[in-house]
């Protein structure tokens, strides 16, 4: 089933650090995937984020941590980030606890989109 990616404000952030990277297009690849399928394009993950799924990037490099709402109509990404050491694991819990009981504040992935540094370049010419 589609459903609409947003992103809160510390994953949209992400994805302009790996746009400069050069990766752009795997992450890209994969988040279309997200909205096509919703949650069956991750995986579940536990322990203290029970809940939540993760999608694998790259040959297992990356990680794109995201949950649905209810509904199964929204997936917001909490986190884009390194495998290693499981520090995307970490920053996804850390970023949720500072948002304690609030809704994170987020952006459509549209809206992330037209913030890559490549696009923001194209537009200017």
């Amino acid at each position: 089933m589609p459903v609409r990616v947003e992103f809160t404000r510390g994953a949209a952030e992400d994805l302009r650090g790996y746009a400069q990277s050069g990766n752009i297009q795997l992450f890209l690849r994969k988040l279309i995937r997200l909205e096509t399928v919703g949650k069956a394009a991750g995986q579940p993950m536990g322990h203290g984020l029970k809940g939540y799924y993760k999608i694998v990037v790259g040959d297992r490099d990356w990680r794109i941590v995201f949950t649905v709402d209810r509904d199964e109509t929204v997936a917001t990404v909490v986190v884009i980030g390194d495998r290693a050491d499981a520090a995307c694991h970490q920053e996804a819990q850390q970023r949720l606890a500072a948002l304690g009981s609030q809704s994170a504040e987020t952006v459509s992935l549209a809206a992330a989109m037209l913030n890559l540094p490549q696009l923001q370049r194209k537009q200017r010419h």
